[in-house]
């Protein structure tokens, strides 16, 4: 007997998604696969023009740090007026970006312009920067689906930024072998970015801004009978926002002394690698961090998302300190993609936690100072494993690395395992009291 399930939708890998939630997931895809080629060329483009490498690590820096600053305003702006906007500011910001590259060469311009949008200095998986707009369009995705599907509907939209930043990563080939009469390769692809962010803009038009508990119809939040200088309503949310920052913190500066550009300098070093080796090396983690991100929603289901998020970064701090015994370089690529991978395919269920923690009026300013918290680190770290990479020590940063991922991971278990549990108890108890009864 086949043995029907009330709920089969919320069970699918691919749940049908409403059009608005369809329009974000859109349009984060557009700007992963925007990002897949920028990623390669723009650095090599701002060489080519004579930025020196020095000045290429200043504005990775500048970009992080630029990107900090703006991520705590942004949320609590974005928690009081709306979402939609800083989505769209973020959109013609791409479209402004790639128009500059198109007309000019003035390196100061471009440096400024670069800083704030965050394009061209890589990211998770290629696709997963939003500027400093990201906690927007958390927030928005978390106001837009039930609690339940949450994390289904993050993993899709991570999936469809890993598969399209590969696509975006591949095109990345096309300024060597297109040239045409007026616009040489990487102009051409400066120009589809200014396309890309026009497109983007009009799909978010159609997407409507609900509703939040809390806030009136002039986006104002009711008055509060004591005044506080805290970001936050509540003193809960405050201690939520600085466990999550703290954990975030040091996750970031850990991974952040063996990031993807980090890792290309240190195959170099290691063992003479060049671009020809390395970047199949990336589309490859890209394609199949897509793949395992579709199924983070079942592990979260089966052990729960802080559990999950624990094992998967022991898992990924275990991989990264076990290059340092690769005889080769391609056990050490293999455990390199491994901890891509793993990093990759949690991030939604971090995130559909971390919007599950706060009301719909207080989930931006989350997101933005655990953003902004961890940028500030991983500005940090990446300055330090170039020297010692220098130095001649390349092993200490992967090994530094490691324990710092996983000391994260004891943090977060420490902070969040029983609110996890408790979360879970909660919710299997509404749904066994809900079922109809006979």
């Amino acid at each position: 007997m086949i043995r029907k399930n009330p709920k089969g939708s919320q069970r699918r890998i691919l749940p049908l998604l409403p059009p608005h939630v369809l329009r974000l997931v859109a349009v984060r895809g557009l700007r992963s696969f925007s990002q897949g080629y920028l990623n390669i060329i723009a650095p090599l483009y701002l060489l080519s023009i004579g930025l020196s490498v020095v000045g290429l690590g200043l504005l990775f820096t500048a970009s992080f740090v630029t990107g900090a600053v703006l991520l705590v305003p942004v949320g609590k702006l974005a928690d009081k007026y709306g979402r939609k906007p800083f989505l769209i500011a973020f959109s013609v910001l791409i479209a402004l970006w790639g128009s500059l590259y198109l007309v000019t060469t003035w390196i100061p311009l471009l440096f400024l312009i670069s800083a704030i949008a965050g394009i061209g200095r890589g990211g998770s998986a290629g696709g997963s920067q939003a500027g400093p707009f990201a906690p927007a369009e958390q927030a928005i995705l978390a106001d837009l689906v039930p609690s339940e599907r949450r994390v289904s509907v993050f993993s899709i939209n991570a999936f469809a930024a890993s598969m399209l930043a590969a696509a975006g990563a591949a095109l990345s080939a096309a300024p060597s072998f297109i040239h045409l009469q007026y616009l040489g390769g990487d102009k051409l692809l400066f120009a589809i970015t200014v396309l890309l962010g026009v497109v983007s803009c009009f799909i978010l038009l159609g997407v409507p801004e609900t509703r939040r508990p809390g806030v009136d119809a002039q986006g104002e939040p009711p008055p509060r009978k004591k005044s506080s200088r805290s970001l936050m309503r509540s003193r809960e949310s405050t201690s939520i926002v600085g466990k999550l920052s703290l954990a975030a913190m040091v996750n970031s500066f850990g991974m952040g002394f063996m990031g993807s550009s980090l890792f290309v300098i240190w195959l170099n070093l290691r063992y003479h690698l060049g671009a020809d080796v390395i970047g199949p090396v990336f589309a490859l983690s890209y394609f199949l961090s897509a793949l395992t991100i579709l199924g983070a929603p079942a592990l979260a289901r089966q052990i729960g998302s802080v559990r999950s998020i624990i094992a998967t970064r022991i898992a990924a701090a275990g991989l990264l300190a076990a290059i340092v015994l690769a005889p080769t370089y391609l056990p050490a690529i293999g455990l390199y993609v491994g901890r891509v991978v793993l990093s990759n395919m949690i991030v939604p269920v971090r995130q559909s936690f971390t919007m599950g923690l706060f009301p719909s009026e207080e989930r931006a300013t989350a997101s933005g100072v655990t953003g902004a918290a961890r940028r500030v680190t991983g500005a940090v770290s990446p300055s330090i494993s170039g020297e010692l990479m220098d130095a001649g020590y390349l092993e200490s940063p992967l090994v530094i690395g490691a324990l710092l991922q996983g000391f994260s991971a004891v943090l977060y278990g420490i902070f969040f395992l029983k609110k996890d549990d408790l979360q879970q108890r909660n919710s299997e108890f509404e749904n066994n009291n809900t079922k109809p009864s006979g």
